[in-house]
């Protein structure tokens, strides 16, 4: 099976940006052998990856691309701010699958933004849990700014607010400091709820803590938006409250953690699973 690492322009392609990490970790698992392309050949089926954001307005010369496939499995990636026109998509025989989806998308498939594909670059030793809590992240919309006045009422809590994204410790040193915690809160992002950070505490056997309202104020379902039903990870609609939530979770810990680590285990393993699915379907 193939990939096809699609753009309109060559320097944009999805394999190299952070948010690829869960679709590599799954065309990984399954053998796709994956291709960037700016042209698409004539196949029989194929995945096909597209970021959204750089791709946007280029809906009706995607169509012209796609049609060289009998049968597509299309996602479009890296598009957080939700600009891509996946309902311009036309092909007979398609699956889409958006992240960071919008509720405009509510007919598509949808995944997680998962861990950066660095990651496994810098996985740390897994070291003692020292800190019960840890945040390192810029503090810029007023989700974040709540969780900045909370941090200083927890207890044994490591805070590192930086300037900007990716401009707090290196990346071994993050996780490493991550991997410390028992608990990371994750604040949403710029546009939407997912975040790296929410992910990449899993992956460092620390426990998350998700939240309910985007960067605007808007409370929204997101995880189970995505995933279809309710996750196994503590979600707040207050950030003032984490001192109060931090004690729930201590009475529970770590039972919680590897309830949430095992439940993000099974989501990767059953998404590798459904896009081989839907490509052969």
């Amino acid at each position: 099976m193939k990939a096809y690492i699609f753009s309109t322009d060559p320097l944009d392609a999805a394999d190299g940006k952070w948010d690829y990490g869960l679709l590599k970790e799954a065309f990984d698992r399954n053998h796709v052998e994956e291709i960037v392309v700016t042209s698409i050949p004539k196949d029989n089926r194929a995945f096909v990856v597209i970021p959204g954001q750089g791709n946007a307005g280029s809906e009706k010369a995607i169509n012209k691309e796609l049609a060289n496939l009998d049968r597509v499995v299309l996602f479009i990636t890296g598009d957080e701010q939700g600009l891509f026109n996946a309902d311009a998509i036309k092909h007979p025989n398609i699956s889409i699958w958006i992240q960071y989806p919008h509720q405009k998308h509510e007919k598509y498939n949808k995944f997680f933004i998962g861990a950066p594909r660095h990651i496994k670059e810098y996985k740390p030793n897994y070291p003692i849990k020292t800190y019960d809590v840890y945040f390192g992240g810029q503090i810029t919309h007023q989700r974040r700014q709540e969780l900045a006045k909370a941090m200083p009422s927890v207890r044994n809590a490591l805070y590192c607010p930086t300037e900007g994204f990716a401009q707090g410790d290196p990346p071994k040193e993050y996780y490493r400091k991550l991997a410390s915690a028992k608990v990371a809160p994750a604040p949403s992002g710029a546009q939407v709820i997912d975040s790296f950070r929410f992910f990449e505490a899993l992956e460092m056997l620390t426990l998350p803590v998700g939240d309910r309202k985007d960067s605007q104020g808007r409370e929204i379902n997101y995880y189970d938006y995505v995933y279809g039903k309710s996750i196994p990870v503590q979600l707040t609609h207050d950030w003032h409250q984490l001192p109060k939530i931090m004690i729930e979770i201590m009475n529970d810990y770590p039972a919680n953690m590897h309830k949430a680590v095992c439940w993000w285990i099974k989501y990767k393993r059953d998404f590798a699973f459904k896009i081989m699915e839907h490509l052969n379907a």
